[in-house]
């Protein structure tokens, strides 16, 4: 049975509740973060616990609990649950607020939930050997997405979209059909052994699976380089793939029924996901 973490108290998951009054609930008031473990190693954790902060801040939502604390009692969930495969999820709303409102009060006590699930990320190298089919898909999100918030309408469609056309992810596009990100992921193109992937902005969010294959782009000393791409730059790239917390890093052979370059996963893809595989 697995342990759930929920405003100080570890209990059964399926005897954690929160209550009809959380605005995370009533107004997606909260923020999350996904973090994974692989063989028995969390995956850039102390990135994914920083942005959480990031996220609060920006949220304006206080807790009572600091960085440490949160990593400690994440580390103690994953070794209570005995993961030794799969993501820790952890969400934190604003709190409880009756009669609902759009407007919160100054003294809120936020609702802090965290657990486990088992996944098992072998499946992803087989994938990795043949690469994804992606689908493209308009970006209606909320205008923060540099914020890791729980409002996720946008991501869901998207991922509906890509799911209806069996697709492994959608790739959104902005009103100038210039690529923004995945549903889930960071997208990048490769041309002429060059890197590119969008500037983080307000309608990014700063991946801690994008920062680190970054660092290991500036140590392999490859070109590398934030800017804006189109569709058509995509769909021309000599490669393509996604990053995130939950894929490493992915190759794309397919957006709709265009093919990338040759249909096949690029050499500096599986390149740069085996360094990031030996880096966790």
């Amino acid at each position: 049975m697995t342990t759930c973490y929920i405003n100080g108290k570890y209990k059964p998951l399926n005897q954690s509740f929160i209550s009809v009054t959380d605005r995370g609930f009533q107004f997606s008031d909260g923020v999350y973060e996904v973090i994974a473990v692989f063989k028995n190693e969390f995956v850039d954790f102390q990135l994914h616990i920083n942005r959480l902060f990031v996220s609060l801040r920006k949220m304006n939502i206080k807790i009572n609990l600091n960085k440490d604390e949160i990593a400690r009692i994440t580390k103690k969930i994953r070794k209570i649950n005995q993961l030794e495969m799969g993501i820790i999820y952890i969400q934190i709303t604003r709190g409880d607020q009756n009669p609902r409102d759009h407007k919160y009060p100054n003294k809120i006590k936020p609702n802090i939930v965290i657990y486990s699930i088992n996944k098992n990320f072998e499946y992803l190298n087989k994938l990795a050997k043949k690469g994804v089919k992606t689908s493209l898909y308009p970006d209606i999100r909320w205008h923060r997405s540099d914020i890791k918030s729980i409002s996720l309408l946008g991501n869901v469609l998207a991922a509906n979209h890509a799911k209806k056309n069996k697709s492994h992810e959608a790739v959104l596009f902005n009103s100038r059909n210039m690529i923004t990100e995945g549903n889930s992921s960071s997208i990048w193109i490769i041309k002429k052994n060059k890197c590119i992937t969008h500037p983080l902005n307000f309608r990014i969010l700063k991946g801690c699976t994008r920062h680190k294959l970054i660092s290991i782009l500036k140590k392999n000393k490859f070109k590398f380089e934030e800017k804006k791409f189109s569709i058509k730059s995509l769909l021309n790239a000599d490669e393509a793939f996604m990053t995130s917390a939950t894929n490493f890093i992915m190759p794309i052979v397919k957006v709709d029924k265009f093919t990338i370059s040759n249909g096949k996963p690029g050499l500096n893809t599986l390149k740069f996901r085996n360094l990031f595989i030996d880096a966790i």
